[in-house]
């Protein structure tokens, strides 16, 4: 699979896909290592990752994100 998703890679050459924003203090920072890029494309969707298009936000960084956007959102459009 070719894309220009960044991936991790650790000691063993496993690699996994980071979280693009790394905002939340639980923040898993990336998916789980697997044994190539489409198995650790594969795995990120299936936890249901959100795709920006450049890259992938875990479930805990789009939580924070969606209570700011809340926050910061007019009343009067509540």
């Amino acid at each position: 699979m070719s894309d220009d998703l960044q991936y991790v890679r650790n000691e063993k050459g496993e690699v996994a896909v980071p979280c693009q924003v790394k905002m939340a203090s639980n923040c898993a920072g990336q998916g789980e290592f697997c044994e190539d890029e489409e198995d650790a494309r594969d795995w990120v969707e299936d936890e249901c990752w959100i795709d920006s298009g450049v890259g992938f936000i875990c479930l805990q960084c789009n939580e924070l994100i969606m209570r700011n956007l809340r926050e910061v959102r007019p009343k009067t459009a509540r």
